[in-house]
C-alpha cells in the first residue's frame, strides 16, 4: 500500500493493451499476467509508484471476505451516502459524464479530444487501481469522514481513528523518493505533505489517466476537504486545490 513492495508501474500503453481491454469478473482475475514479473528492489528498500500493489490489496480483499470488490465498494458508498459513486462499467450510461480532453502533445499545443485508449480501457476488475465514477460532493463527504475518523468524533461505524493514524503514517521515511514528491512522504494509499504554509499538513492524492484529473486534499488542522474534477489530462491539481484551499483558510 506504500509503493515499496517492489512491483513496478504500469507501462502505458503496452500494459493498457494486454491487459485492460480484457475484461474481468472480479479483481482476483487480474493478479495473474503480472504475479510473475521481477521485483524491482527488495521489498521496503525503494519507491516505485505502482497500480498492480493495489491490485493486490483488491484481491485480498475478495479472498478475507468472500466477496467481490465491487460489491464491497458499494455497501461503502451506500453507508457513507455517496449516492453519484460507481465502480465504473463500461456498458453504462452516466448522467452529467463529460466529455475528455488532452492537450496535443500532454503538457502544451491544442486541446482535443483524449487517446483513444481512454475509450477501449475496460476497467471492470481493475478498480482499486483505478475506474471509480463520482461527483466533487461525495468525496468531500469521504474526505470529511476521514478527518472526523482520525479526530477520533465519527458518528459511523465506518473505520477507526487507529486505521486512519495507520494509514497516514509516513512509510517511506528514510527511502529515497523521486524528485517531483517534493517535500511528500508517502503513507498508504496517501501522500502526506507536512508544513505547507500556511497549513500544518495535507493528506492528498490524486489520480487521471490521458483524458482526466481528479485530486482529494484533506486539511485535517483546519477541517476543509478540497476536491478537483478536471476532464482534461495533465493537470496540475495539487497547487490549483492547495491555492483555492489557502482563500479558505481565513474563514477556519
Amino acid at each position: 500500500m506504500s509503493h515499496t513492495a517492489g512491483l513496478r508501474m504500469s507501462v502505458f500503453p503496452d500494459d493498457f493493451d494486454k491487459y485492460l481491454i480484457r475484461r474481468a469478473d472480479n479483481v482476483s482475475q487480474t493478479i495473474k499476467p503480472f504475479k510473475d514479473i521481477d521485483l524491482l528492489s527488495k521489498p521496503g528498500t525503494a519507491f516505485n509508484y505502482s497500480n498492480y500493489g493495489y491490485q493486490m490489496v483488491g484481491a485480498f480483499i475478495e479472498s478475507i471476505l468472500n466477496n467481490t470488490y465491487e460489491n464491497e465498494m458499494k455497501k461503502m458508498f451506500t453507508q457513507l451516502n455517496m449516492n453519484s459513486t460507481f465502480a465504473e462499467r463500461r456498458e453504462a450510461i452516466y448522467k452529467h459524464r463529460p466529455q475528455y480532453y488532452q492537450l496535443s502533445n500532454l503538457i502544451s499545443g491544442t486541446l482535443q479530444k483524449c487517446h483513444i485508449i481512454d475509450e477501449l480501457v475496460s476497467y471492470e476488475g481493475w478498480w482499486p487501481a483505478g475506474g471509480i465514477i463520482s461527483t466533487a460532493e461525495d468525496m468531500i463527504k469521504f474526505g470529511n469522514v476521514m478527518i472526523a475518523a482520525y479526530k477520533g468524533i465519527l458518528p459511523l461505524d465506518f473505520i477507526s481513528q487507529q486505521t486512519v493514524k495507520e494509514l497516514w503514517r509516513p512509510e517511506t521515511i528514510g527511502i529515497q523518493l523521486p524528485k517531483e514528491m517534493g517535500d511528500n512522504d508517502y503513507g498508504k494509499a496517501w501522500f502526506i505533505q507536512r508544513n505547507p504554509s500556511p497549513f500544518k499538513e495535507v493528506i492528498w492524492h490524486p489520480g487521471g489517466i490521458t483524458g482526466t484529473t481528479t485530486m482529494l486534499s484533506l486539511f485535517p488542522g483546519e477541517n476543509m476537504v478540497g476536491v478537483a474534477f478536471v476532464n482534461r489530462g495533465a493537470v496540475e491539481g495539487e497547487k490549483l486545490v492547495l491555492d483555492v484551499a489557502k482563500m479558505f483558510k481565513q474563514f477556519t
